[in-house]
């Protein structure tokens, strides 16, 4: 029986264990959904505090119930270790490590890099292994193919199969999850392919195959970029509608009664999330060793990158209407997460405008029921403050930066003297509450 078959016999049998490099937000959910379907699953993560956290159950993720998580771990379906050695223990090995972008704005390849020179370095023969962290078209073939091979002394498609099969986290979302939501995957090889299928229909509902990794890559590419475009233009829209005295919001009401050709996308302070604000940089990476100008992507990601400025200065206007100055008065924030109802702040404009702000001489504080602490890209560091009358009352604007669901917003619109409306929140037209 030859390596392939003896692997597809395995995972047949519910006998093969699936290492999963990565306890984030794709990592353990996906881990979970494996153990949960009777796999053995070992964790793998470089945090002692993640690892020890899982082996006692104690759960860090919002979109995994904390009792199925202390089920697989009781079982032992699910265990974590910081010891790399044990991939030699793994039958499949599966990378969910994060992919951020440098100083420069160019990828960041070094997760990756070191995941790869772990696994060449500690797999057995026999191993499938598949990336899932979001990069650019030619990864797998071209940087993740040759550091495996090299470290390993082995050869792909006769003692090991690598295939691409991003992630399609959408934190906080009710409806869809990582077992219901499909799953695309492309294989170096037709046999990387049929063991990959066989693997994940384990834990995903619905895999959808394609020809090859780079096609993959290119799926998660254009699934993001194609939200940053359409933000990035209704952003424009609403800070020209701003200058013109219409409501962006009645535009977009308005247009969506079209049956057909519309989609509506809704304004905002920019975008944030790992995927979206970064994909394009991604794509520009690849696309200039092709010689090839993204124009339209370029100037979507100039105008996210814009968006933080322009809230100050929406800001600032609010408060001139008073006659006071940024420097000096007192800027509460409600809301860091980058989207609403989960504790993620990643890449999250308010961010952004608050180090703006406090450069600028406000004295900036904030409010997120999710996020208790945050430190910003210019190395501040703010800590969340109760939001209660006397908070409200003692901020000279009050800026609402994330619609979460929490916010009380008819009693911070009573409470506060000013209110700058990033999100669309409250729907009375005040004098006292600048809009977006």
């Amino acid at each position: 029986m030859n390596l392939k078959e003896n692997l597809l016999r395995k995972i047949a049998r519910d006998e093969e264990t699936v290492g999963i490099i990565g306890l984030g937000y794709v990592g353990l959910p996906l881990a979970v959904n494996f153990a949960e379907a009777g796999v053995k699953v070992i964790g793998f993560d470089k945090s002692t505090e993640k690892v020890n956290k899982i082996n006692k159950g104690d759960n860090y993720i919002k979109d995994i119930r904390d009792a199925v998580l202390r089920e697989v771990v009781d079982k032992v379906t699910l265990e974590a270790t910081t010891d790399f050695s044990r991939m030699k223990d793994c039958d499949a090995l599966i990378i969910c490590v994060p992919t951020p972008l440098d100083k420069f704005r160019k990828p960041d390849m070094s997760y990756i890099e070191s995941a790869c020179m772990d696994i060449g370095r500690n797999m057995k023969s026999g191993t499938f292994i598949s990336l899932e962290s979001t990069t650019y078209p030619t990864t797998t073939e071209n940087f993740m193919l040759p550091i495996i091979e090299h470290e390993s002394g082995m050869k792909h498609n006769k003692d090991f199969w690598l295939a691409y099969s991003p992630e399609r986290v959408d934190p906080g979302n009710k409806n869809f999850h990582t077992r219901n939501t499909p799953k695309v995957m492309g294989a170096l090889s037709p046999e990387g392919m049929e063991i990959g299928k066989a693997l994940y229909q384990k834990a995903i509902d619905n895999i959808h195959p394609v020809s090859s990794p780079r096609v993959a890559e290119m799926v998660k590419i254009l699934e993001n970029t194609y939200r940053l475009v359409n933000i990035s233009l209704i952003n424009e829209l609403a800070l020209l509608s701003g200058k013109m005295h219409i409501n962006i919001w009645e535009v977009i009401e308005a247009a969506k009664t079209k049956p057909f050709g519309f989609q509506a996308f809704y304004p905002g302070p920019g975008i944030g999330g790992h995927c979206i604000p970064l994909d394009p940089f991604y794509l520009e990476h690849i696309a200039k060793q092709y010689d090839f100008d993204l124009s339209m992507i370029h100037t979507a990601g100039h105008i996210n990158m814009r968006m933080p400025h322009y809230m100050y200065i929406k800001i600032a206007t609010a408060l001139n209407s008073q006659k006071k100055a940024v420097n000096g008065s007192n800027i509460l924030f409600l809301g860091v997460a980058y989207k609403p109802n989960i504790d993620d702040e990643r890449e999250s404009p308010a961010l952004e405008i608050m180090d703006i702000t406090a450069h600028k001489g406000g004295q900036v504080f904030y409010h997120d029921p999710y996020i208790p602490k945050v430190h910003t890209g210019e190395g501040r560091t703010f800590n969340s403050v109760n939001l209660t009358r006397e908070t409200l009352e003692s901020a000279d604007v009050v800026v609402l930066t994330t619609n979460h669901k929490d916010f009380d917003v008819e009693f911070i619109q009573q409470q506060a003297k000013l209110v700058v409306d990033l999100r669309n929140m409250i729907k009375d037209k005040t004098d006292k509450v600048f809009k977006l």
